[in-house]
């Protein structure tokens, strides 16, 4: 259906001369107002590109976990990857933020002066707010890795996280001896991607293996020491676990604990770090790929259709994940 100048006259609550000069490019509107407009359009469905107000300096601000976390400095090198693709016009700014203290990345979010936010975060109450806050000025605000649901983001990019723990539960379910147990680690529940996970996991542990256990959840957080040394003593003290699923913490913290024991499966996260390795030489079993230069990818081009400097919406948001081993990790 074709979108009239009145119906986007109504939803910007401008009149419609003011629509007319600004989406046929005739000048004479004041920025603030040419925004309201185009967003308007936008929001109804307008598929012409956008006037030359959304045209130049755009800036995208990336906001990262700290720089010396694999995860992020991997997510890091795919964004600036990107920049010599995008229109010319876009600026893409990466921000390390320390993601174990959610009022700093609230205060950076709060506080952007970025035309449009990619963040990674807890869901926290302060982190909710200030997307909250941003997105009524206008900001549009991608989650990406983990989701923010309970905030007004104007999309997600990333895997399903529920269905990633059930397929790790079914690999598992195929390695774990009769009456056999499993220990399951995360960074933390309070991002939902790990919550999601050991959610899938739980689900579908019970329903191709009843006969097995999940004898506990370890969260590390930022204190990898404490977590190395609970699944070591839970390892010690269990004759019966047979598998390790890590969901969201450091797989060389696993590594690490299970100290040789290779009568253990060990199911993990992405092809980060020392990862490849650890599938390579055994001591990991089975990791799970969430393709991040993807979601690099289609987090842009979600920003970029929003603001009309590209003609087409990406296809999906929520992307496939991977089941690497060893024989399929490139040397």
């Amino acid at each position: 259906m074709k979108v009239k100048l009145d119906e986007v006259a109504s939803l910007a609550r401008v009149g419609l001369a003011t629509v007319d000069r600004v989406l046929n490019e005739r000048g004479g509107v004041a920025p603030a107002t040419a925004k309201k407009v185009i967003d308007a359009a936008r929001q109804l469905g307008w598929v012409r590109s956008l006037p030359s107000v959304y045209r130049t300096n755009l800036r995208f601000e990336v906001l990262l976990g700290r720089r010396e976390v694999p995860l992020f400095a991997k997510l890091n090198e795919f964004f600036e990857k990107l920049i010599p693709l995008v229109n010319h016009s876009v600026i893409i700014q990466r921000t390390f933020v320390d993601h174990a203290k959610p009022n700093r990345l609230a205060k950076a979010i709060a506080t952007t002066r970025s035309d449009a936010i990619i963040v990674c975060g807890q869901e926290d109450d302060a982190i909710l707010e200030a997307i909250a806050t941003v997105t009524s000025a206008g900001v549009p605000v991608v989650a990406i890795m983990s989701d923010l649901p309970t905030a007004p983001r104007l999309a997600y990019v990333g895997i399903n996280h529920h269905r990633a723990g059930r397929a790790a539960a079914f690999l598992l379910s195929h390695m774990i001896p009769p009456a056999g147990c499993c220990v399951v680690l995360c960074h933390s529940l309070k991002y939902r991607g790990d919550s999601e996970r050991i959610g899938g996991f739980r689900e579908a542990l019970m329903e191709y293996r009843p006969d097995a256990s999940l004898t506990e959840v370890i969260e590390a957080g930022e204190d990898e020491v404490r977590a190395r040394i609970s699944l070591r003593h839970r390892l010690i003290e269990t004759n019966h676990i047979a598998a390790v699923y890590n969901a969201g913490a450091s797989n060389s913290l696993v590594v690490e604990a299970l100290n040789g024991r290779s009568n253990i499966a060990f199911v993990g996260h992405d092809l980060i770090g020392e990862t490849s390795t650890m599938l390579r030489d055994g001591t990991m079993t089975i990791a799970i790929e969430e393709n991040l230069e993807i979601q690099a990818r289609r987090a842009i081009d979600v920003l970029l259709h929003r603001f009309g400097l590209q003609e087409h919406a990406p296809d999906a948001t929520t992307l496939p994940f991977q089941i690497k081993v060893r024989d399929s990790v490139i040397v």
